[in-house]
């Protein structure tokens, strides 16, 4: 049974053609380090930067849908599709045109996500206790500590946490990619 598994598994120093683009992986990595210590350092500007494009793909889904559903008048409901594309363009719009606003109700909806999502996991590990439910708990109770950190600061944690989160994203990232080259490169 080992021995199938570690069958299955490859590790990414042996694809093809890792060992030759290792320097562009860790170009990557770095580029995307700079940008998250960027967008960590300057968090306002990096969710008003991150709002603003979720208003454009917003605004691009509204008019889709309303193309489409002009397209697929017979066979589905018009209005519905209509009322469906005018949301997403007044959604989109008020991203556009108020992303600090519009950031603050949504770091509301990452808060109650947090919150929801942490306690699920947490009951769930504590009433299980399955493989690696340690792991489980902490990820959680992690999740509930931010959803609570940001409540607690709401509405001016609205101005960062979007930045703040994506900056720290974008840092794990890149770290990620460091890594995996510098293991492709031996």
């Amino acid at each position: 049974m080992v021995g199938k598994k570690n069958e299955l598994f490859i590790f990414f120093n042996q694809l093809p053609d890792a060992q030759k683009y290792w320097k562009w992986f860790l170009a990557i990595g770095i580029l995307l380090i700079a940008l998250g210590a960027l967008a960590v350092g300057y968090a306002k500007w990096a969710t008003e930067f991150t709002v603003i494009l979720l208003g454009c793909l917003l605004l691009g889904a509204g008019i889709l849908q309303i193309i489409n559903g002009a397209y697929s008048a017979k066979w589905t409901g018009f209005s519905l599709s209509l009322l469906l594309g005018l949301l997403y363009i007044i959604a989109g719009a008020l991203c556009i045109f108020k992303p600090l606003q519009s950031a603050s109700t949504i770091s509301l909806l990452i808060a109650a996500l947090l919150l929801i999502g942490g306690t699920f996991r947490l009951v769930s590990a504590l009433r299980f206790r399955f493989d690696n439910w340690g792991w489980v708990v902490f990820s959680g109770l992690t999740a509930v500590l931010l959803g609570f950190l940001i409540l607690g600061e709401w509405p001016a944690s609205g101005i960062w946490v979007i930045g703040l989160f994506i900056g720290i994203d974008l840092l794990l990232i890149g770290s990620y990619w460091v890594v995996l080259s510098l293991a492709a490169r031996k």
